[in-house]
């Protein structure tokens, strides 16, 4: 669940710079001038956010509630970045005021900078929507952006003080943000946090039902996480050349890592068909707050597909005796594509405090909150409720359940869309 103390504490960036902008401005600057510039000092910092949230900084998957959560925040404020900018460009007054000098105006770049800026933001704004662009071309065009980062910079530092006073406490603002924005944008770029990777030996690569399980010996030591926590696998060797994000199925502190894995895309395809045991795999992480550990004593947990990922790590960490009472949801097709249902049966009646409930659409059950309504004891504004599956199964709950009342922060989502 996004978290709005995270949302909270970028408006209240936005609100500070705005009010030190047009308070404390010098009073030679016109109207139109001071709200075009007040646009652009917004626009900047907004950048600075998607740039610090692409470091995948534990403080900061705290403030937003997961990674995951950063990650659509970090699209959302690049697109309104983009927009605020269009607006400063065509409210920026076109002539220089009467005061300033044309000849020694003319020598800085800052409305080349400003205008290449923003060409190149348009381009990586159209290329950061278009879902059709497959992500190994996608993620090195959305690196670029970069560049657009740099621009901006270079645009409002090469203003000339007729059109914005350096010394003045907003524009110190700005400069502290590219201070801090820099270092990251060069920690992202050049992959810095891959130093924060752990490394395993491929030991399998099990194949089942239109998915793959990929089984891990560590080479240095175990990964540290909490159950429904997920991970960064970067594959070593020719042509696998991205890390990709997968939920951790083990329990933790076994001596194996295990992720299971849909063949969706080409990369996981080609992941299924030709990775061998031996390979070395990088993975960093763990990141997600996906944990019923912290819920209430009263849960369901709906899980479509693959989507089981994160309950069956939970699952296999869970001891006997656990307080909790759970209705475990599982929607799949059909029972041949229900991987791992034996041992849920299994391990859910050794718990003892887990029922289990298959859903198969291809015999007309579905995850509907009708549905689910009749399966539970009490009214649906007692439980807490975990999703992880298709989109439109988790968005169509998460519909249903606000609509009956259940509130926003009794339901938990896990989002793998980080683009």
């Amino acid at each position: 669940m996004l978290k709005r103390r995270g949302i909270l504490a970028i408006a209240g960036l936005i609100a500070v710079f705005t009010i030190l902008h047009l308070a404390l401005s010098p009073d030679r600057y016109a109207p139109r001038l001071l709200g075009a510039t007040t646009l652009g000092g917004a626009a900047f910092l907004l950048m600075t956010v998607a740039v610090l949230l692409s470091t995948r900084a534990k403080p900061l998957e705290d403030l937003f509630g997961g990674l995951d959560r950063m990650y659509q925040v970090h699209r959302v404020v690049g697109v309104c970045a983009a927009l605020i900018a269009f607006l400063h460009f065509f409210t920026v007054p076109k002539a220089l005021p009467p005061e300033a000098d044309p000849a020694s105006n003319s020598l800085l770049p800052s409305v080349p900078f400003g205008i290449l800026g923003l060409v190149l933001l348009v381009i990586g704004l159209f290329l950061a929507l278009n879902k059709r662009i497959s992500y190994s071309r996608w993620r090195p065009a959305h690196k670029a952006m970069g560049l657009v980062y740099l621009l901006i910079i270079g645009h409002f530092m090469a203003a000339p003080p007729a059109l914005l006073d350096h010394a003045s406490p907003s524009v110190l603002l700005l400069i502290v943000a590219a201070a801090v924005g820099l270092p990251a944008l060069f920690y992202s770029l050049f992959g810095l946090n891959r130093r924060r990777s752990h490394s395993f030996t491929i030991e399998a690569a099990n194949p089942l039902e239109r998915a793959t399980e990929l089984v891990l010996k560590p080479v240095n030591g175990l990964l540290d996480f909490t159950p429904g926590q997920f991970a960064f696998v970067e594959v070593q060797g020719k042509g696998w050349q991205e890390a990709h994000p997968f939920t951790i199925s083990s329990a933790p502190g076994e001596n194996r890592l295990r992720f299971t894995i849909k063949a969706l895309g080409d990369w996981t395809r080609k992941l299924r068909a030709e990775l061998q045991p031996g390979g070395t795999v990088l993975v960093r992480g763990p990141y997600g707050r996906f944990d019923s550990a912290s819920a209430g004593g009263k849960q369901v947990w709906i899980a479509g597909g693959i989507g089981l990922t994160p309950f069956l790590s939970t699952l296999r960490a869970m001891k006997p005796g656990d307080a909790r009472s759970i209705t475990f949801i599982y929607a799949t097709r059909n029972e041949a594509e229900a991987i791992f249902l034996d041992e849920l049966k299994a391990r859910s009646a050794e718990l003892g405090n887990v029922d289990l409930i298959p859903l198969l659409s291809d015999h007309g059950d579905f995850a509907r909150v009708e549905g689910i309504k009749q399966m539970l004891a009490e009214p649906l504004a007692a439980y807490d409720y975990f999703l992880c599956g298709p989109k439109p199964m988790v968005d169509g709950l998460i519909a249903g359940l606000r609509k009956a009342g259940v509130s926003r922060t009794r339901i938990h989502t896990e989002a793998f869309e980080f683009r």
